[in-house]
């Protein structure tokens, strides 16, 4: 397959996040014209071939200075919160992210950039136990109640992307990616803002007692370490459409009680968990397909998740404790 990014000006938007971090890092391979935007976050990948430029993604007048002799876009910002405030407040991120991409959007076409990839999110699916999501099943019905707001705007930015790529004359090609559920390093531990496993990884390294999980430990997610994903993003990135979407999945579902299992063995750690069953819970299963990307990109992830818990648990100790 031919390697589009080599040599090209690439920038990384929300490059100093979890998926943007891993994704900038494995980018100087390819490009030594790299550009990373942060806001919040400080920048953790410091090389030679990457300017970084504080941004707020939000503000129009910045992209003029951040687009400048670009020719590739990996979108990878996104206003993002831990289940608990997703449940509690979950019109807060839907404005900004709407604006933000809107922005980026329009700005990627007067720009003339060539290409974009937009990390999007399987929250776009319906809620449909026992059924593994295709592409194809993206906008059917709605998104789970529970994530409805940030699924719909998800799926307005897709359908925003697709406009431009698909309607307007010269304007840029899209890949889309929907991921499944993202782990390994540079993820956000955060107690209020991590997602289940950094969450779960941080309150058994510091051996957290009593345990209390949320719900009955029974849901059910797909699980992918962040190499293999980042992997899928490059391959897809070099595939030749004007407009794809793209499932990144590991295609094997793991309950919230067989995570625990795996990091209570590498920790050898045993505490009794608790099970609160009347805080708020999110979907019970959710499975995602990568059939096409195996058949577009031979996709193949490679990691276990007992190897690649034991890789975020080291990176955890060594960086964020």
């Amino acid at each position: 397959m031919q390697n589009i990014l080599k040599n090209k000006n690439i920038l990384v938007l929300g490059g100093s996040g979890f998926i943007g971090s891993n994704l900038i890092n494995a980018l100087t391979e390819f490009s030594s014209s790299l550009k990373g935007t942060y806001l919040n976050n400080k920048p953790r990948i410091i090389n030679p071939y990457i300017e970084w430029i504080k941004a707020d993604l939000t503000n129009p007048n910045i992209y003029k200075k951040i687009m400048h002799n670009i020719d590739c876009v990996f979108i990878c910002a996104a206003y993002t919160r831990g289940a608990s405030i997703i449940v509690n407040s979950p019109m807060d991120l839907v404005t900004q992210n709407i604006v933000m991409n809107s922005y980026i959007f329009d700005q990627c076409y007067k720009n003339n950039i060539e290409k974009l990839l937009f990390i999007s999110s399987s929250v776009i699916y319906p809620e449909k136990a026992n059924i593994s999501m295709k592409e194809n099943q993206g906008m059917i019905g709605n998104p789970p109640n529970i994530y409805f707001p940030v699924g719909w705007m998800k799926r307005y930015s897709e359908l925003l992307s697709k406009t431009y790529s698909k309607n307007i004359k010269d304007s840029f090609k899209t890949i889309i990616i929907r991921p499944s559920n993202i782990y390994g390093p540079y993820d956000n531990f955060d107690p209020l803002e991590s997602h289940v496993i950094p969450s779960l990884i941080r309150r058994v390294v510091k051996k957290e007692t009593p345990f209390e999980i949320w719900g009955n430990g029974k849901d059910q997610r797909d699980f992918i370490y962040i190499d293999d994903f980042i992997e899928g993003v490059i391959s897809a990135f070099n595939t030749d459409y004007k407009y794809l979407e793209l499932n990144l999945s590991s295609n094997k579902n793991y309950s919230i009680n067989n995570v625990l299992d795996r990091l209570f063995e590498i920790e050898n750690y045993y505490p009794k968990v608790k099970y609160d069953t009347s805080k708020p819970q999110t979907i019970k299963s959710r499975k995602i397909n990568n059939e096409k990307a195996t058949k577009l990109n031979n996709f193949d992830p490679k990691f276990s998740l007992s190897e690649g818990l034991t890789k975020t648990i080291d990176w955890y100790k060594k960086n964020e404790l």
